[in-house]
């Protein structure tokens, strides 16, 4: 009995694995001579795994690849997917200023330099900077080759107008009022693809709010279709010592001739210019621009429809 059972193991048996550490730990978890196993897998084991992989990513990028190409079917590279009331955006532009600030100032609203001191100083701030930034905002109007319009020489279907620096006066000209104390603000809407505005056209229906200088300049303009804008102190204060303004061109509106914007070729934004005249020395001026149009919101708070900014000039005896 005890032979026929001899060779036969009964029960369970438990092997103790062989313990190793330190660097020969490492060394066999890198490459075990025993299995032939590179980082715990067989060289065949890393082949299939490897294989997987490549076919499964190139499933992958082939699916994305195929998706990309019939989501770009569905766009126009010159028009929006979405227009109007149908965009985010809306029907109600921004309106936007020039000069701009410096990027250190680029958080601030505040149109600020001394009289009389052209370059930056560690303690004063020099008109030239402004001037310069105008300058440069001006320069991409030069060289287009769109129409000329004004208002008995609309644009054609195919034809782009081109904003003319030379209805801006004396704003159209290097250092546009900086170096005397008269700086010009440049004013311009905000493009949005495809919209036409819904103007104030109409003397006996303008809204009970708007100014009463804004109605008498309307019903005077032989071209009633424009998005007019109106400039004025913020507070009682500043409407008292702001001064005289002038607005170029006199129209003092957006005219309906440039628009809708539809990413045409040569394009440019119309600009209305404000200077100002008489601009106390040493006091700060709260001043408002809105752009009056029908689709233009009003939103003080938030400031739509609206550009809001502060004036404030000094010299060496007010710095002092």
């Amino acid at each position: 009995m005890a032979e026929a059972n001899k060779g036969h193991v009964l029960g369970g048996t438990a092997i103790k694995p062989i313990e190793r550490h330190g660097w020969e730990r490492i060394r066999y978890i890198l490459y075990n001579p025993e299995t032939g196993q590179i980082l715990s897998r067989t060289p065949k084991s890393w082949a299939l795994i490897t294989v997987f992989y490549l076919i499964y990513y190139a499933f992958l990028a082939c699916f994305w690849g195929l998706m990309l190409f019939v989501f770009f079917q569905t766009l126009d590279n010159s028009t929006p997917k979405w227009v109007a009331h149908e965009s985010l955006i809306g029907t109600s532009p921004g309106l936007g200023l020039r000069p701009e600030q410096t990027d250190a100032l680029v958080d601030s609203s505040m149109i600020h330099f001394t009289l009389g001191v052209e370059e930056d100083t560690p303690n004063e701030v020099g008109w030239k900077g402004w001037a310069s930034r105008v300058e440069a905002f001006l320069k991409t109007y030069e060289n287009k080759t769109g129409k000329a319009c004004d208002e008995s020489n609309k644009p054609g279907k195919d034809e782009t107008c081109n904003f003319q620096i030379s209805t801006l006066g004396s704003c159209g000209e290097f250092p546009y009022g900086y170096s005397e104390g008269k700086p010009c603000i440049f004013l311009k809407l905000n493009r949005i693809y495809g919209m036409d505005n819904d103007y104030y056209n109409d003397p006996d229906n303008l809204p009970e709010e708007m100014p009463s200088e804004i109605k008498e300049h309307i019903k005077s303009q032989s071209d009633k279709n424009q998005v007019w804008v109106d400039c004025r102190g913020e507070n009682p204060a500043d409407v008292e010592s702001m001064g005289e303004i002038e607005f170029f061109p006199k129209s003092k509106g957006f005219p309906a001739y440039y628009f809708p914007y539809t990413n045409q070729e040569n394009y440019t934004s119309p600009i209305i210019a404000v200077k100002f005249n008489q601009l106390p020395v040493g006091q700060l001026i709260h001043v408002e621009c809105r752009a009056w149009a029908k689709n233009i919101r009003y939103d003080k708070r938030d400031r739509m429809g609206i550009s809001h900014f502060e004036l404030y000039t000094v010299n060496k005896k007010t710095e002092l």
